[in-house]
């Protein structure tokens, strides 16, 4: 099991790629193979491979990035918090909001993700 300052290092990491722009670098070094993720429209996915995928997918439909920040972390036990500042235009329309990201971690990677708003 991680401590909470290993989960805090990996998380400053990961914040630190979003913010230059390599959101997939982080998603390759700290998901887990069996990764479940459930996004805002509360639809659950699961494994490494489709939510990779979806990724890219989800990237290559952004117009425009205004913001993409990370306001606040906290971290407790094995769970990290993460809450993001997004406001960015994609080809359905404009996205601002303030979401919160839960993490479990296991083995080193986030196993579980979940996204509020």
């Amino acid at each position: 099991m991680m401590t909470e300052a290993q989960i805090t290092a990996a998380v400053d990491e990961l914040v630190a790629l979003v913010a230059k722009g390599k959101p997939m670098d982080a998603f390759e070094k700290f998901y887990h193979n069996d990764i479940e993720k459930t996004d805002l429209d509360g639809i659950t996915h699961q494994g490494k491979v489709l939510i990779e995928k979806l990724g890219h997918e989800q990237l290559a439909n952004i117009r425009q990035v205004r913001d993409f920040s990370a306001l606040a972390t906290v971290i407790k036990s094995n769970r990290s918090f993460i809450v993001w500042s997004i406001d960015l235009d994609t080809m359905q329309g404009p996205l601002n909001v303030v979401e919160v990201t839960i993490q479990d971690w296991q083995d080193g990677q986030i196993i579980r993700e979940r996204y509020f708003a």
